[in-house]
């Protein structure tokens, strides 16, 4: 790759809030749903492992997030996407470019795209070879200007050199992420970054903060108006005690018992309904990342198949997950009441009284997960 020839003025250093970055997306984010995506968090309960109970309407105060305010870090996925397993020291690679992105004061979106470039340049590896003399985690070049090698195998003096040439590139912000990562990288390949967008989201949001969220440009939740949507078929690969039809036939049985022993432990009872007795993850919040880096997450994504489990920021570190049904409708701890298991509108999460930013969902994997379920499922449930 080639780096981009520098051009006679100083570089502009676009520091872009988050919030205004959700109106780049064009028209359709006129109609996003401004009560998630551009308002701040409504504090629910204490949070701790689920979501709490319904808080007032009146008098909510922002989340005390990592950098005082919530984030979403904005994504639009082309084409099909790659959500495969990232290692620790992958991962921590990963955070090095987003923590060089946020010390330059730059958006989330600029992280997004230096880590799909690391996704496709690199596999986020520091590589110490490459094509003809490309080195690192963006297989930056000596003999095109970009550093020494001891410079480029440095991920911060590399994610920085990266930032650089990005912030020359006009209307980074606003255009298709592999448009930009081609316009600073001259790959032979120049399609090759769409399919990383996704899980670079996903990565990025983690290291951002508890209260970063990955969203589509056009917002957290589909246009008013849209009409209904059409259930994709279920593929999950998982391996649990129980079938996606017996996890839903289980929450739904646990809904009409009136089953209220579930307050704070939203992990603990979509776990519980595909047959586990523990999620194995400390909270919502540590099982999305855990999934995000596994790839078994979908970041932003709004269109989940029934069974799958739907993640949320709650203002708190400990996050919230539901588990969809199906058709809109969600089976969810605290929804109808403290710890009780409500069958609600997956929309009443985010537009309801909870205002919870949507993360994304994931299929139903539970790293670490153990013993048994105390939630039976219905006879006959197949």
């Amino acid at each position: 790759m080639k780096k981009s020839a520098p051009i006679l003025v100083a570089v502009l250093i676009v520091a872009v809030t988050v919030l205004s970055m959700l109106i780049l997306g064009g028209g359709g984010a006129a109609n996003a749903n401004t009560a998630t995506c551009t308002t701040a968090l409504a504090p629910v309960g204490n949070g701790a492992q689920g979501a709490g109970a319904a808080a007032p309407a009146a008098g909510w105060e922002p989340p005390a997030a990592q950098d005082g305010a919530a984030v979403v870090v904005p994504i639009s996925p082309q084409g099909p996407q790659q959500n495969p397993h990232w290692s620790e020291h992958q991962v921590r690679n990963a955070s090095t470019i987003t923590n060089v992105a946020r010390t330059r004061g730059l958006s989330p979106r600029a992280a997004v795209i230096a880590v799909a470039t690391a996704m496709q340049e690199s596999t986020l590896e520091n590589l110490d070879h490459g094509d003809r003399d490309s080195l690192g985690l963006f297989q930056q070049r000596p003999s095109q200007g970009w550093g020494t090698a001891a410079q480029i195998t440095d991920p911060v003096y590399a994610s920085n050199e990266f930032y650089d040439s990005l912030v020359r590139s006009k209307d980074w912000q606003t255009l298709p992420l592999t448009q930009v990562a081609q316009s600073v990288q001259r790959s032979g390949i120049p399609d090759a970054y769409a399919k990383w967008e996704q899980s670079a989201g996903g990565l990025v949001s983690t290291t951002w903060g508890t209260a970063a969220v990955t969203s589509v440009f056009a917002g957290c939740d589909p246009a008013p108006g849209a009409g209904p949507r059409t259930d994709p078929s279920p593929d999950f690969t998982a391996q649990n005690p129980r079938t996606t039809a017996q996890a839903i036939a289980a929450a739904r049985a646990a809904a009409a018992s009136g089953r209220s022993d579930f307050h704070n432990h939203c992990d603990n009872f979509v776990a519980q309904a595909y047959g586990w007795g523990s999620s194995g993850s400390e909270s919502a919040t540590v099982h999305w990342q855990r999934l995000v880096a596994n790839g078994d997450a979908r970041p932003g994504d709004n269109s989940p198949p029934p069974g799958a489990l739907l993640f949320y920021d709650s203002s708190s570190i400990y996050g919230h997950v539901v588990l969809y049904l199906g058709a809109d409708m969600i089976a969810s701890t605290d929804i109808n009441g403290y710890g009780t298991i409500g069958i609600r509108p997956r929309s009443d999460v985010t537009n309801g009284i909870w205002h919870m930013r949507y993360r994304g969902w994931a299929a139903p994997t539970f790293p670490s997960a153990g013993g048994t379920s105390t939630l039976p499922v219905p006879g006959g449930t197949m």
